[in-house]
C-alpha cells in the first residue's frame, strides 16, 4: 500500500491527508472547509466571488478523484493520461486560488 502524504492545516492546525479536499495558499496547506470558512464573510457578499470559489472547490475534487483513478487503473497508459489531467486540473485549481485568496485575505 502506497504511503499518504500529510500536511498541517494552517488555519485549524490539525492534519491534512492525502485523498482529503485541500488547497495550498499564502499561509500554507488548507483544508477547504477551512478556507472556505475564512473567505465566506468576504466572498459570499459578491457573487462573482463565490462563484468562482465554487468552481474553485469543483477543480480540487477533481484533483482528489484523478490521484484515486490514477491509483486503481492498471494500464501504464491509462496512469499516464489521468496523471496529465491531474496535472492540468492542480495548475488550473492553483492559478484560481491564488487570484481568490490574494483579492480576499
Amino acid at each position: 500500500m502506497r504511503q499518504l502524504k500529510k500536511w498541517k492545516c494552517a488555519v485549524c492546525g490539525e492534519d491534512i491527508i492525502e485523498g482529503q479536499v485541500f488547497t495550498f495558499y499564502a499561509k500554507g496547506p488548507v483544508h477547504w472547509e477551512c478556507l472556505e470558512k475564512e473567505l465566506s464573510g468576504k466572498v459570499y457578499k459578491d457573487v462573482d466571488s463565490a462563484a468562482l470559489l465554487r468552481l474553485d472547490h469543483f477543480l480540487h475534487e477533481g484533483i482528489v478523484l484523478a490521484k484515486e483513478l490514477e491509483y486503481l487503473a492498471q494500464g501504464e497508459a491509462a496512469k499516464e493520461r489521468i496523471r496529465e489531467v491531474r496535472k492540468q486540473l492542480e495548475v488550473l485549481a492553483a492559478k484560481l486560488t491564488n487570484e481568490l485568496t490574494s483579492k480576499l485575505i
